[in-house]
């Protein structure tokens, strides 16, 4: 079982973007997380991933914010 800030970080994937997976393998090609199989229904990241998947989700964030402030000021 994840422990639960690995199933939160799972919870905030899921909100940001769909698991984009190959059909064969268990990982997200977007985010590189582990998913709950290879359909891709969920993230789950390994306890090892959650540091790497959290600090991916801050980039994510920053890119989004400034990609908006370009085209408020566009």
């Amino acid at each position: 079982m994840a422990p639960d800030g690995d199933t939160h970080t799972g919870s905030q994937l899921d909100e940001d973007h769909a698991p984009e997976t190959n059909g064969r393998m268990s990982v997200c090609r977007r985010c590189g997380s582990q998913t709950d199989g290879p359909a891709g229904r969920h993230h789950l990241p390994t306890e090892r991933q959650s540091a790497r998947v959290r600090d991916w989700l801050i980039a994510e964030s920053r890119r989004v914010h400034l990609a908006r402030a370009r085209q408020v000021r566009g």
